[in-house]
């Protein structure tokens, strides 16, 4: 019975975890309009093959998480709950993996912990609510993995019951990999090969059937390739170079660095990430890897160790040497760190309550800091509420250090964690007050509105500097693929114009210099602007033009020539 409240309780909290105040704040730039974006428009096109930005093709990435969202779409609604709804359950998934995994690995306390742990790590907390790839992809490693290890652990039972469970164990897996590569492509592949491929190194002298191994690495292949190939080749034959786009302009690029110039960082960029990231839990990384550790695990621990260790190693040494570098890339790591955190925790040979009392003090991190880095770098103005609450949140967390002076190391992380998730609920409550001051960053939901207050039949749309990729998703029929608004003073190798041939669809809605742009705003058409930062001033001082300040929203103006 205990066990059974232990499992409901842990769904009950993880759910409320991930879907508190899900909808309550508008979708950011440019991630979030992008990928919400791309789904609506499979839901108004209908056309689920060859994702479309701005009624472009976008093949930057392959389609599940487009899909996610276009199902989510049709059958919820266009609202921002609806598109984080994949993202929470894919959140949800993914801790339930760690919590079967981590149990099957070191028992039920460890599975329990280590669900606990990795919800409340900062980095997984926030991409389970920001719109990108990078949850949807680790949610599938988690459960590939888990589905292989059991495989290994019934391999060697030789009763006809066991086999066949073996097999389907092994099915679970490849097709959890199947849909890792639809979501992210050959980072799926790399993470599980190179954990399985280091521990069948370390015990490949206990590999009895080699050609039981062959075969059933082939079958997998084959239902992997059943899986993840059709989507491919279909674009493929579909999209002219869309082959070349994307295995060498994309997968090969972004590792190498040659076709994404705006997201570049040094090779210790990750253990910045990784520090802030994993807050509170960040002080018990020194405790992982030691030696004494290693040696007092038997045999199958240390293989379940290893498997753990090369995950987040191998993984978070990839993305470090990739020349692509954004802070979501190394979520996949942190099932594995979460559940070597609580293995360790609960071995009962580390000396942790010191260090865990250090978690507990971050424990409130989170809505300390927030606060101070909303007014102090993008220089928006508080209320005075806010500092009182900040305040207020350094007196809850010296009260409890003091408190837990005498605490055992295991009720210091449980008090830990309920504190984490209580402070990331406020913070999230609060966020919306502030998302139009994120300057690049924030939503387009008061441009998309006014836009669509405004605009009467006939007008035309024109988009300057950077593409607003969220601005379709809350203008309703004013953009359409009937209705393309005009393009123009954009980098042409940014997205969506660098995929080859979206110039030449684009026709004269591109707008290649400054003097098509006053021609447009010059003439008898009422004409929207929507542009990004100071770019309309040459515009505006020119004596030919003359411009209406409709709505600004952050970086973000949008303007009239009527």
């Amino acid at each position: 019975m205990k066990h059974f409240m232990q499992k409901w309780g842990l769904l009950l909290l993880t759910v409320l975890t991930f879907f508190f105040m899900l909808g309550n704040r508008s979708l950011n730039e440019p991630d979030e309009g992008r990928y919400s974006e791309i789904g609506r428009e499979m839901v108004e096109t209908g056309d689920w093959l060859v994702p479309h930005l701005w009624y472009l093709p976008h093949l930057d990435k392959p389609p599940m998480t487009y899909w996610l969202e276009a199902i989510s779409i049709k059958f919820v609604g266009q609202n921002e709950w609806a598109v984080r709804l994949p993202l929470a359950l894919a959140g949800i998934s993914g801790v339930w993996a760690t919590f079967l995994l981590g149990g099957a690995i070191g028992g039920r306390r460890v599975g329990l912990w280590s669900a606990l742990i990795l919800q409340s790590s900062l980095l997984y907390f926030v991409m389970a609510r920001q719109l990108t790839t990078d949850m949807y992809l680790t949610q599938f490693v988690a459960w590939a993995m888990y589905f292989f290890w059991r495989s290994r652990e019934t391999t060697k039972a030789e009763s006809g019951k066991r086999k066949a469970e073996t097999f389907g164990w092994q099915v679970g897996g490849w097709v959890m990999l199947a849909l890792a590569f639809l979501t992210k492509g050959p980072i799926a592949l790399a993470i599980p090969a190179a954990a399985f491929g280091v521990l069948l190194v370390y015990r490949r002298k206990e590999i009895n059937c080699p050609g039981r191994f062959i075969a059933g690495l082939a079958i997998g292949l084959v239902i992997f390739s059943v899986i993840a190939a059709p989507w491919f080749l279909a674009v493929f034959g579909t999209v002219s170079q869309s082959e070349h786009f994307m295995i060498f302009g994309q997968a090969a690029g972004h590792f190498l660095g040659t076709t994404i110039k705006d997201r570049s960082g040094n090779p210790f960029y990750f253990f910045a990430i990784l520090f802030v990231g994993l807050m509170p839990w960040t002080f018990l990384l020194g405790w992982l890897w030691r030696r004494e550790h290693w040696r007092s695990l038997d045999a199958r621990s240390k293989d379940a160790w290893l498997l753990l260790s090369v995950w987040a190693i191998f993984t978070f040494v990839v993305f470090s040497i990739s020349k692509a570098k954004l802070p979501a890339y190394i979520l996949p790591i942190f099932p594995a760190l979460a559940i070597l955190l609580a293995w360790r925790l609960l071995s009962g040979n580390g000396g942790f309550t010191g260090v865990c009392r250090a978690c507990l003090i971050c424990s409130l991190s989170v809505p300390v800091l927030v606060p101070l880095v909303i007014r102090f770098a993008f220089h928006v103005e508080l209320p005075s509420w806010l500092w009182l609450q900040t305040a207020g949140m350094l007196v809850i967390l010296g009260l409890v250090a003091w408190r837990a002076r005498h605490w055992p190391a295991d009720r210091v992380v449980g008090v830990a964690v309920g504190l984490t998730v209580a402070g990331y609920f406020l913070t999230v409550s609060e966020l919306p007050r502030f998302e139009n001051g994120f300057r690049g960053n924030q939503t387009m939901r008061p441009l998309g509105v006014a836009l669509r207050e405004n605009y009467q039949p006939g007008d035309a749309v024109i988009c300057w500097k950077r593409l607003p990729q969220g601005l379709p998703f809350y203008a309703g029929d004013v953009i359409a693929a009937t209705n393309r608004p005009y393009f123009g003073g954009m980098d042409l190798a940014q997205m969506p114009f660098r995929f080859p041939g979206n110039q030449e669809r684009l026709g004269d809605h591109l707008l290649t210099n400054d003097v098509a742009m006053t021609q447009m705003i010059t003439g008898e058409r009422r004409v929207w602007i929507v542009a990004y930062g100071r770019s309309m001033e040459p515009f505006q001082a020119s004596n030919h033009v003359a411009l209406r300040s409709i709505r600004r929203a952050g970086q973000w103006e949008l303007f009239s020539n009527r």
